[in-house]
């Protein structure tokens, strides 16, 4: 996870930008297809659940009122026709053809030999509920005045009426209904009866099958009807019946079916004219009366298809942002990148040395602000750059100056000792003083001194390095550090070394100068190596010591050294100071672009 955050941190800012946009857009638009695709598939569901259900009630309306209707005429048919055969034979009793008794007996026999559906049949009643005709020998002939229905009967004497019955012999009662129509001469009331489980052999399906048929949902959706076995009364690929092509799928989806009775399944369903198997919905319900299921179905793919293609929408809407995004990200980058890449161009070129850089101020922007910064910064440091070359030079110049005073104002004050110490000596001897040793003690150390003086004389103001070479005058600094303190001090250069340019070499033989007095003064060296030597191209200057290192506050917050990498930044040099645990101190000064200076 870190090396991932380092990574992001180190790319370009037009990288960034771009990287951190699209993020943003593809985040973005995933989550809004996401809730949108979640929502319209709700939706979708939602509707089309609605649909099939509504669907599916009206079917099963339809169905329920188009078999009460067809049961209903059904019955008022047979009732009517058997009104019709009692009319014909009470005409027939009428003219002396029949007597009354002859004619009922011949309505009796003719109303028992008629069965509606599998087992309904033919009854008639009169105005005090005494069942006059009737299938069963049982019920002919007793009352039923105590019969609620029988009362409704006597009540209305025409129309359609359900009721329960229970037939002599059997423990409970069954639901039946009737219609009945009213003979007045004979005072019958004509009943055709029918047990209310037994309707659907009444339906002709053939009524409202294409009804049912002629409903679509979407492309390939339609309504079915099975009965409670799971054969098929209505369906637009299979037949009426137990269909053949059944497996233990096809099965098991029906039994589910059965039951449950009422609601919706999602379930794998292929028709004989499919190849394979589709994941469909189904809402279906039950109608008791029939033991019927009737059912609304849909393929899911089809139901969905709209998704697909609000996916589509979405990806292409996503990519063209992303396309549209990528210019004006790279614009609004580059806005930025540029006067950035800039800046760095110019801080490069100030780091090189170039003071006299600037930015122009051409917006009010944060890169405006910016460049105003660097101008100042820069305006800055150039002032704070002449003020320390101000400051060497000067420095230069007082050591300078004191050299030469040593050298010009007590070097002859001393060489006037020196020599009245020799006449002093020559006086004493010729009187045989026993003074004279003294006073040739006295000569040896002013003359010790006035090399000293001239050894210092020659640190504070080099010899002319052009003339000399820069190995001569490294030469004479390490012999001033010998003479002065009493150490070991050794140049190595295999080649005389001698510079066009007088200020780098002023500035190398300062360098040494301040290098060689840190190791003396803060380092406690007492052997010290200077190499002058070159690499390809390369000038290098190395100061070895056997010191205890420099000082931490030497390092951090020592003039000399500050002045040492102000004076290598000045010659475009290299300056390093690495310290060598229980080996001292290691100088290293390295120019390039010196190499045909040599020599």
């Amino acid at each position: 996870m870190k090396s991932a955050s380092a990574f992001f941190r180190n790319l370009p800012i037009n990288v960034k930008l771009m990287v951190g946009y699209s993020s943003i857009f593809i985040i973005t638009g995933l989550f809004a297809s996401l809730v949108l695709y979640f929502s319209v598939r709700d939706t979708i569901e939602t509707n089309i659940e609605s649909e099939l259900k509504n669907t599916t009630v009206s079917i099963l309306n339809m169905v329920h009122a188009a078999a009460q209707n067809a049961i209903r005429n059904y019955m008022r048919a047979v009732a009517e026709t058997n009104l019709i055969l009692l009319q014909d034979l009470y005409e027939k009793q009428q003219r002396g053809v029949l007597s009354e008794e002859q004619a009922r007996a011949n309505a009796k026999q003719m109303m028992a030999g008629q069965k509606i559906g599998k087992s309904g049949y033919l009854y008639c009643a009169n105005s005090q509920g005494v069942a006059v005709v009737h299938p069963n020998p049982g019920v002919a002939g007793r009352s039923f005045l105590d019969r609620d229905f029988i009362k409704e009967q006597i009540r209305r004497r025409e129309g359609y009426l359900e009721y329960d019955w229970k037939n002599p012999g059997e423990t409970e009662e069954h639901p039946k209904a009737l219609y009945m129509v009213y003979f007045a001469p004979w005072d019958w009331i004509i009943s055709v009866s029918v047990y209310r489980d037994e309707f659907k052999d009444l339906v002709n399906v053939s009524d409202f099958r294409q009804n049912i048929l002629s409903l679509k949902f979407r492309q390939n959706g339609y309504s079915f009807v099975l009965d409670g076995s799971g054969n098929v009364i209505i369906h637009p690929k299979l037949k009426s019946g137990q269909p053949d092509g059944y497996d233990d799928e096809d099965t098991k989806i029906i039994r589910d079916i059965v039951r449950k009775k009422s609601g919706k399944l999602t379930y794998a369903w292929k028709n004989p004219d499919e190849k394979q198997r589709r994941e469909k919905l189904v809402i279906f319900n039950h109608i008791p009366e029939f033991d019927w299921f009737v059912a609304s179905s849909c393929y899911l793919e089809e139901v969905y298809a709209p998704l697909s293609s609000l996916r589509n929408i979405v990806f292409v809407t996503i990519a063209g942002t992303l396309l549209l995004a990528f210019p004006i990200t790279l614009l609004i980058s580059a806005s930025i990148t540029r006067p950035l890449r800039t800046l760095m161009d110019r801080f490069s070129a100030g780091a090189a040395g170039d003071m006299t850089v600037r930015m122009d101020m051409n917006t009010r922007d944060e890169i405006g602000h910016l460049a105003g910064y660097f101008n100042e910064f820069m305006d800055k440091l150039a002032l704070s750059q002449s003020l320390e070359q101000e400051i060497l030079d000067i420095s230069q110049r007082e050591q300078q100056k004191i050299g030469r005073d040593l050298h010009d104002d007590l070097g002859p004050h001393l060489m006037g000792v020196d020599v009245l110490t020799c006449v002093l000596e020559k006086k004493l001897r010729s009187k045989h003083a026993a003074e004279t040793s003294d006073a040739a003690k006295i000569r040896e150390l002013v003359g010790d001194a006035i090399h000293k003086l001239r050894r210092l004389a020659r640190g504070l103001c080099p010899m002319d390095l052009g003339d000399q070479g820069l190995d001569a005058s490294l030469g004479e600094l390490a012999g001033y550090i010998e003479d002065v303190f009493g150490i070991s001090c050794r140049l190595q250069c295999d080649d005389p070394v001698r510079l066009s340019d007088q200020t780098v070499a002023t500035h190398i033989h300062y360098i040494a100068h301040e290098a060689l007095h840190n190791a003396v003064k803060h380092a406690g060296a007492k052997n010290i190596r200077i190499f002058l030597f070159f690499r390809d191209s390369n000038m290098i200057l190395k100061i070895e010591d056997d010191g205890c290192g420099l000082p931490a506050s030497v390092r951090n917050d020592g003039m000399g050294l500050r002045i040492m990498k102000y004076r290598a930044h000045r010659i475009n040099a290299v300056l390093s100071i690495n310290g060598r645990p229980g080996r001292g101190t290691v100088v290293t000064l390295e120019i390039a672009g010196l190499q045909s200076q040599r020599g």
